[in-house]
């Protein structure tokens, strides 16, 4: 059979065909942990970089993905060090990344979570009223069983929690006494011990505590609902302690409220509920902040509200590339895109309205609490959020794009939980809801916890739910650990 001729080249088209070729990189994944068919107890610590050394402009992100099709973690850039929380069982996972140039690469990573595991890991309550924090260990089915050690005392009024992605320290904002005590957790039972130094002065109410992915900052606001507001940022040193870190307090609006940093370690982010704005801020090489631009990115009305202005409450920032708010005063879920430079746009279709909005029945004329907090399923395919008026949980679905679709309502418990949050154990299998108020409930001073069903969203009562804390006392802030 005879060959075809190649046709002529002109010198436009080998410029553009050497071109097209030049965009066809591939990128170079080095995996440092977990080895490849290794045996590990979880948290697993996945450890990697990326380069391409045919893309000057470098590398766009890397993902990990716990089974085919499950997004587990996702960052910026071309390094990761991360902990995922699995299940005893053996997964086919794999890191993955992208260049600049378009240019992508993948490694398979085959693990085994041998039965050795400690479980899910830990889980921490604040007991305000009592001024002590509780510890819990999480069973590979979620149930909850209180740590031998009891509860931990604190100083006034203990308020928000956060634990550093490893499991190793956890952190305990005081909302009276204006300190955040820091403490070491065992990995091996759940215990804690007082690090050197603790309790650290920040000198302002503390509503809530946020550590760097890296365990090497701690960040807590100041808030007393006056010009003299802020960000208190610590670094932790060798031994555990916390020294602030130049220029803390950084100062922001007033009223900062809830801190969130991002998975990647570039941003931090803070709700201002007095004024409908959320903040951003890019985190240094050394901790410190400075704002991004276009910050504070003011979060839009919903049609049927209650408000003049939104009221960003709880802020969950999932895999770096959305973000909600639960706006607790007009009733309606906030979400956002973040950008590569950390700013925030609105997701086509937010804010949604939850429940009706506000003023639906049987919700209070000034907001129903509806959501008061939010959280998203380790898949990313769910979002969750609690509504204080009326006891129960709304159920979405997340689409591509960050977009939220109503699935349905948790039967509700009985008496409305107000004020009541929900957090995830660090893998997303599990979700946890704070006990009602009322001293007259059966789950006053408890945690409800659920199964959450990637398939379908659903939630399903863990064995033994409810889960009892050692006094009779409320519980308000909540935190999981690997």
């Amino acid at each position: 059979m005879r060959s075809l001729p190649l046709p002529a080249l002109s010198l436009t088209s080998f410029v553009m065909f050497t071109a097209v070729l030049a965009v066809a990189t591939t990128p170079t994944i080095t995996v440092k942990s977990p080895a490849n068919n290794a045996e590990v107890i979880s948290a697993v610590n996945y450890v990697a970089s990326a380069t391409s050394s045919g893309c000057a402009a470098g590398m766009s992100s890397m993902e990990v993905y716990s089974q085919p099709g499950f997004l587990a973690y996702g960052t910026s850039g071309g390094s990761m060090d991360t902990y995922l929380s699995l299940q005893p069982g053996t997964y086919n996972t794999t890191v993955q990344a992208w260049d600049l140039c378009g240019g992508y690469a993948k490694v398979n990573i085959k693990i085994t979570i041998t039965s050795a595991s400690v479980g899910a890991g830990f889980f921490y309550v604040t007991e305000p009223d009592n001024n002590k924090v509780q510890g819990f260990a999480i069973s590979s089915q979620g149930s909850l069983t209180a740590i031998p050690q009891g509860a931990v005392a604190t100083n006034v009024y203990p308020w928000s929690v956060a634990a550093d992605k490893g499991g190793y320290r956890l952190y305990v904002g005081d909302y009276k006494s204006g300190d955040v005590f820091a403490y070491f957790i065992n990995h091996t039972n759940g215990y804690l011990s007082p690090v050197p130094g603790s309790p650290f002065p920040v000198d302002h109410s503390v509503t809530s505590v946020a550590v760097h992915p890296s365990g090497d900052y701690v960040y807590a606001t100041r808030d007393e609902y006056h010009p003299g507001d802020g960000i208190a940022a610590f670094h932790v040193n060798s031994n555990g302690s916390l020294t602030e870190i130049a220029g803390s307090p950084f100062t922001t609006q007033a009223n900062p409220w809830s801190v969130t940093v991002d998975p990647t370690g570039k941003y931090l982010y803070v709700t201002f509920p007095s004024s409908g704005q959320i903040g951003g801020y890019n985190i240094e090489s050394s901790g410190e902040l400075t704002e991004l631009q276009g910050s504070p990115f003011t979060v839009p009305r919903g049609g049927n509200a209650c408000s003049t202005i939104a009221s960003p409450n709880d802020f969950v920032d999932f895999a770096g590339k959305y973000a909600y708010s639960a706006d607790w005063i007009n009733d309606q879920i906030d979400g956002f895109a973040i950008a590569g430079d950390g700013a925030l746009t609105n997701v086509a279709g937010a804010p949604w309205l939850d429940n009706g909005g506000c003023g639906a029945p049987n919700q209070a004329g000034d907001g129903g609490y509806n959501p008061g907090w939010v959280a998203v399923d380790g898949t990313g395919k769910f979002l969750y959020a609690i509504n204080q008026s009326f006891g129960n949980i709304s159920i979405y679905s997340i689409n591509s794009t960050g977009g939220l679709t109503f699935v349905k309502n948790t039967t509700p418990l009985p008496p409305p939980c107000r004020y009541a949050p929900i957090v995830t154990d660090p893998a997303g299998n599990f979700l946890y809801q704070q006990g009602c108020y009322d001293k007259d409930a059966t789950t006053f001073n408890s945690v409800v916890g659920y199964t959450i069903n990637h398939s379908t969203g659903d939630l399903t009562p863990v064995p033994g739910s409810p889960f009892f804390t050692n006094t009779d006392f409320n519980v308000l802030g909540m935190a999981t650990t690997p």
